[in-house]
């Protein structure tokens, strides 16, 4: 046997090289897959497949339709749940959030909701323009911050009326926004396009992009945003926004949720 660089070459199993191959078929895309599709797939003779589709199935690796075709069997919803379970919150963000930080030279932060405040847990800096706010363990308004008014966009009417009614809605700059109704007008439309911009409502001289993220139920468990120095004189705040929601479903899909893609 051959010792170093071809160890792993001598180690490799061509079926189930083939079967893992025939896993790798299926796709948002493609749910379900007749044998002959998967051979044309993978450019294997109709002969070969179906002894590994049999053992696939055994396994519960795949199922078959009553149509005779074949979908991913609950083996792999199982065994995605336990990664799922495994994953950091924290540890899956980090990433994403350094990226989207170096990319823009801005500051970026990961919240979540607790008591009604916006609890900042992870952050990545790329700028010399560090806020107070910026600081991990800092708790912030949800009804005034760009990472608190994506959390707050994801209750429901009911949920808002009640927080606002309950909370003290102060200016803490001369564009915060305080009136009620526009507030709740405000999160509808922000639940609609996905992400939220705040515009100095916060913090004098500094716009921020946010947008929620989902679990694998579909539960809004954080936020994330991008921070910005108004100095920069930016430009199509559309533009920005589009890229905190990317942001956001890619960490979200990186915690199991399947929800729809957004662009």
């Amino acid at each position: 046997m051959k010792r170093g660089k071809g160890i792993l070459k001598d180690y490799q199993n061509k079926s189930l090289e083939k079967a893992l191959s025939i896993l790798e078929c299926f796709s948002r895309e493609n749910r379900e897959l007749s044998a002959t599709e998967i051979a044309k797939m993978l450019g294997l003779n109709l002969s070969s497949i179906y002894p590994l589709l049999a053992t696939l199935s055994r396994f519960d690796y795949i199922t078959r339709k009553e149509n005779g075709k074949y979908s991913l069997g609950i083996s792999l919803v199982v065994k995605g749940n336990l990664v799922i379970s495994s994953l950091n919150l924290i540890e899956v963000a980090r990433g994403p959030l350094q990226d989207l930080a170096h990319e823009y030279q801005g500051n970026t932060h990961l919240a979540i909701l607790n008591n009604y405040k916006a609890l900042i847990v992870d952050r990545a800096l790329a700028s010399d323009r560090v806020f107070i706010n910026s600081i991990i363990g800092y708790e912030i308004p949800l009804y005034c911050t760009s990472l608190g008014r994506a959390l707050l966009s994801q209750m429901t009417d009911e949920e808002i009326i009640n927080y606002l009614s309950n909370e003290e809605l102060r200016k803490f700059t001369p564009s915060t926004l305080t009136d009620p109704e526009k507030l709740l007008q405000e999160a509808k439309h922000a639940r609609l396009r996905g992400y939220v911009v705040l515009d100095e409502e916060f913090t004098p001289g500094e716009v921020c992009f946010a947008a929620p993220v989902f679990d694998s139920q579909g539960k809004a468990i954080a936020s994330v945003n991008l921070a910005l120095s108004k100095l920069r004189k930016l430009q199509e705040y559309e533009r920005y926004g589009l890229r905190i929601r990317q942001t956001a479903m890619q960490i979200s899909s990186y915690l199991g949720y399947t929800g729809p893609a957004t662009g």
